[in-house]
């Protein structure tokens, strides 16, 4: 006002319509006798734009007694008790908000919903949401923005040699560093320049620290590495130049003082440190820096790089860093960029060395190949198998067509996907960028694997942790006007009948369940056959009587299958539908060939208790279910008398065919069990077929993703020092591996549809399984392939089998794993997730909204993890112990339930204890938001911290510093330049107002970022 008081008051005058007006209570200061005091007055406010003004009356005449600007501010509601509907106006950086008072909640509530898009910041994110949408729809941008003009000084070049390992690191502090002109101690940065004389004449830059604000004395956390696989010229001369970065948003600083050195003299002193006066522009001092440098090659000595000629280039042996880890990743992973840094601990003595590593799988592209082959056989056997249903009754022969075309166009579509990823092989990774691309739906976005290693003690291999990042699994490029992927697959199920059952199951659901227990129930059988055969050959008389009691038992329980409800209801009425349609006994016999296995060819020749007849058509279901019963009472003879004679010769030959017999009519029973279901589906999906068909092509596209996130996590495991443990391996094979995948999205708008599309993904992770087989001519490749049961679940699916991936490992590796592992037993997945939001849009689902769906997703998950430790503990202690007090793995679940139970906003608590337990019970750890690039990375960064300051002693003073370090020069930033091609995290001023404190970035790291 004061200095634009003519025009602000010309505004108002030339106004007649604002966007809002009306009567508040705003609290300001008043004059007392004896002093200032606060009191709520009744102001007549008007907004216009991001302008409120307020007024002494309604009077379109009066001059405003002020305005307030809406921009880099919240709206928050008043929690005090001194207003009834109050509600407050927090500006970024001012400690006294601006508070209001309304009459009524509906005023307050309507006055709020104004502020909070009244900001041009607000309007900004309006039209990049619009943008986005346009571009989804129409594949071009409506808005072609100018090239962004890069007017700051960029030291973030990505370094081409990011993956090698340096022959030596060095650590720099400086000391004594003068104030600005201001009298303000100085944003130190130090930039890093070499020359290599005679071959170089012009410095070249090398590489940068971080930037430490208002410090004279800063010990920077980054570390400078030298050399490279083949070693290192010991003439290098080394510039260091100390800069005060007067404005970090544009880049501009201002030298301090520089100074130079040779690697040489590093190496003169045999404790590898230099302390050199830092000469500037004049003659006044400018401080000094310390430069300690350490070895990361066990093959090289202090003497021996003392000893070596300046000029020469000592080459290195190829295994020569102990700390390498990246050559382990290489197994998995490329293009690996890694950051050293080297931070404090509470002992003055001790330092940690950390590492991290971020690199790309090289299975991105590779398994959605595998899975879409798979899915094409599956495609193919359903349609095989709506063939065998034969013809059908016109009121379901037409649905029977739509099911063959729609199948034939998924299987046309996916090998269409699938030569087109096969001929970009070699690329292993899809920008944030391009998620809107249909082409490239079934690849995972932004995925990488991020590696911290950690060690105090320099000559010995570090600890590692791995976290996956990730873009939520979801259908970018597809509409979502439907809701997301849970919400299409329940109103699908909504119009399912249900079984009758007190358990609110459907008849599919049921039927599913039913054919997964006879795949498990004939598999057994295989084995039992099998073992009593071998039994009977080698006369041991009491086990097979042993066997005999198990098969008896095995064959009850399908039998009491064969007469549930649901399955003699489908098969009454896809019996009944086929004897309407007249269908001829050949083609009816025809039907059974192609059911029949090929050992039970004489598949026609039914078992009817006395005498084998040629059915000339199908037989009722309840004649099958006799001729299994038969069938099993033949073996029981056959057994009984094994005891009673001597001719054991003679009775092993009629084992044989007995049990041939048994198992021929089991394949018969799952056979038209399968024959019946598909039949059910029909009936059950009849007038939603299409939507069925789009569901799940949704479904294998964020599968896709899933699994493929899966298994590149779980391939980084293999690559660790667990392989080696023996009670991890016995965890493998005993309960299996526990996946936590940690969610940032919001409730809100198109992220909402991420979070369903996320779940149902989730959820489909439990059907996969692993199976550790020996590595075969250096081939790490995982090979996927179907497995026998189909998917259950509350959205179950006949047509989609269990997935199992063959991971390879080195021999010495399998050499140490479990007999059962080493014989083929696949290792069960047990996947959860939990997800807070943390954006400015959680906010509004806060607010306005409902978070309903997080709070249901974060409790069934806990009950998944509750159900997974309890099953864990039964063979394993406490791994954190504490004496089972504060701290051990018991209190931290409770702790866990209680964040989870709780109603906090943003309530980050619960990711930061899942973390932990997950972590404790040697989980996978995967980080998931929109596009796996700016929220994962502050919760990626976030989560290394606490790991360094629980588990390494980390300083509690360079918390802050630690993690303003790890986003600002960490492999993070590389990420964003993947991504985007610009070094900055998409985040705006705004934003930052409503993301929690720990996860905001660093001033100068983020900007206006197209994402």
């Amino acid at each position: 006002m004061r200095f634009n008081s003519k025009e602000l008051s010309l505004l108002v005058q030339q106004t007649s319509k604002y966007d809002k007006e009306g009567y508040l209570m705003m609290k300001e200061k008043q004059e007392g006798f004896f002093k200032k005091q606060e009191a709520y007055v009744n102001r007549y406010v008007r907004l216009r734009g991001n302008l409120l003004f307020y007024f002494k009356s309604k009077d379109s005449k009066s001059e405003p007694l002020g305005v307030v600007v809406l921009e880099r501010c919240a709206v928050e509601l008043a929690v005090d008790q001194e207003t009834k509907n109050g509600f407050l106006l927090v500006f970024e950086g001012e400690d006294q908000p601006f508070r209001f008072d309304a009459h009524t909640e509906e005023i307050r509530d309507a006055w709020i919903q104004c502020l909070h898009i009244a900001s041009h910041e607000c309007l900004k994110m309006q039209l990049q949401s619009l943008r986005e949408q346009l571009h989804t729809k129409t594949g071009t941008d409506p808005v072609q923005l100018p090239t962004e003009c890069n007017s700051s000084v960029d030291f973030e070049s990505h370094s081409d040699n990011a993956s090698q390992e340096p022959v030596i690191e060095i650590s720099l502090a400086c000391s004594g560093l003068p104030n600005d002109t201001s009298d303000v101690a100085p944003n130190a940065l130090v930039v890093v320049h070499t020359m290599l004389p005679p071959q170089q004449q012009i410095w070249m830059h090398h590489n940068h620290t971080e930037i430490i604000e208002k410090d004279n004395n800063p010990h920077f956390l980054k570390t400078i590495g030298f050399g490279d696989k083949f070693g290192i010229d010991t003439s290098t001369r080394v510039r260091l130049t100390v800069h005060n970065v007067v404005e970090r948003m544009t880049g501009t600083m201002s030298p301090i003082g520089q100074t130079t050195f040779t690697i040489q003299d590093l190496f003169a002193n045999n404790d590898l440190t230099l302390t050199l006066k830092l000469s500037g522009n004049r003659s006044k001092d400018c401080g000094t820096v310390r430069v300690t440098a350490w070895i990361n090659d066990d093959k090289l000595s202090v003497a021996q790089l003392q000893n070596q000629k300046e000029g020469t280039y000592n080459r290195r042996t190829k295994s020569a860093s102990i700390k390498n880890q990246s050559h382990q990743l290489q197994a998995h992973f490329n293009d690996i960029i890694k950051r050293s840094f080297r931070f404090a601990t509470n002992s003055e003595r001790s330092e940690i060395q950390v590492s991290e590593y971020m690199a790309e799988s090289k299975w991105t592209f590779e398994l959605p190949i595998q899975l879409l082959h798979l899915w094409v056989q599956e495609e193919k056997c359903m349609i095989s198998m709506l063939q065998d249903l034969g013809e059908l009754v016109t009121e379901w022969e037409e649905e029977q067509l739509i099911w063959k075309s729609l199948g034939v166009e998924r299987a046309t579509t996916y090998m269409n996907t699938m030569d087109m990823y096969t001929d970009n092989s070699g690329i292993t990774f899809k920008r944030s960028a391009d998620k809107g691309k249909l082409e490239l739906e079934f690849i995972p976005i932004n995925l990488h694997v991020e590696r911290m290693v950690v060690s105090s003690d320099f000559s010995t291999p570090g600890k590692m942790y791995d976290i996956t990042t990730v873009g939520a699994f979801s259908t970018h490029c597809r509409e979502m006007k439907t809701g997301g992927l849970k919400r299409v697959l329940h109103q699908i199920k909504a119009s399912f009948t249900p079984d009758n059952s007190s358990q609110q199951f459907t008849k599919i659901q049921r039927a599913c369940k039913y054919l997964n227990e006879v795949t498990e129930l004939k598999q057994e059988m295989k084995r039992l056959s099998d073992q009593m055969y071998e039994s009977a050959v080698n006369q041991q008389t009491s086990l097979v009587h042993e066997v005999m009691a198990i098969v008896k038992e095995k064959i009850a329980q399908v039998n009491s299958l064969c007469e549930e409800p649901v399955v003699v209801a489908a098969a009454n009425a896809y019996l009944s539908a086929k004897r309407n349609a007249n269908v001829s006994d050949g083609a009816d016999s025809s039907s059974l060939k192609n059911l029949s296995v090929e050992k039970t060819r004489n598949s026609e020749q039914k078992w009817s208790g006395s005498s084998c007849v040629k059915s000339p058509t199908m037989e009722p279901w309840e004649v099958t279910c006799v001729n299994l019963k038969a069938a099993f009472v033949c073996l029981q003879s056959v057994v009984d008398n094994f005891s009673k004679t001597e001719k054991t010769q003679e009775l092993v030959e009629e084992i044989k065919p007995a049990l041939t017999k048994v198992q021929g009519l089991l394949d018969i029973v799952w056979a038209r069990l399968s024959l019946f279901l598909t039949f059910l589906c029909i009936m059950e999906n009849k007038g939603q077929v299409k939507q069925a068909h789009e569901a799940k092509i949704r479904r294998d596209i964020v599968n896709a993703h899933a699994i493929t996130t899966l298994v590149s996590t779980f391939a980084a495991m293999t690559l660790t020092s667990k392989m080696k443990d023996p009670q991890f391996l016995k965890q493998l094979s005993t309960v299996g591996i526990l996946c936590e995948l940690e969610g940032l999205l919001s409730c809100y708008g198109s992220e909402l549809c991420m979070l369903e599309d996320m779940m149902v993904a989730v959820d489909d992770l439990n059907f996969v399984s692993f199976r550790l087989v020996p590595l075969k001519n250096e081939d790490y490749t995982p090979r996927a392939s179907l497995g026998c049961f189909v998917k259950e679940g509350p959205y179950p699916d006949i047509y989609r089998h269990n997935i199992i991936i063959d991971m390879p490992v080195n021999q010495e590796v399998f050499s140490l794993l479990p007999k059962e592992l080493q014989a083929g037993k696949e290792i069960p997945v047990s996947a959860l997730a939990f997800n807070i939001g943390i954006n400015e849009q959680a906010t509004l689902a806060e607010k306005f909204g409902s978070t309903a769906l997080q709070e249901k997703l974060n409790i069934t998950s806990f009950a998944k993890l509750y159900e997974y430790y309890v099953h864990y503990s039964k063979h394993f202690e406490d791994p954190l112990d504490k004496s089972h007090g504060v701290g051990s793995l018991s209190h931290m679940i409770k702790m866990l339930q209680s964040n989870v139970m709780s109603k906090k906003s943003k309530n980050v608590e619960v990711l930061h204890t899942a973390a932990e337990v997950i972590r404790a019970m040697n989980g996978l750890r995967i980080t998931f938001c929109k596009s796996g690039k700016d929220r994962t990375s502050m919760a990626v960064t976030l989560e290394m911290v606490h790991i360094l300051q629980r588990h390494h002693n980390l300083a509690s003073h360079v918390f802050i510093q630690s993690l303003d370090c790890l986003r600002s020069v960490g492999c993070r930033r590389e990420n964003t330049l993947k991504n985007t091609g610009v070094k900055k995290y998409a985040f705006i001023s705004l934003q930052m107002l409503y993301i929690p404190k720990l996860y905001r970035a660093p001033s100068g790291t983020y900007g206006n970022v197209q994402t």
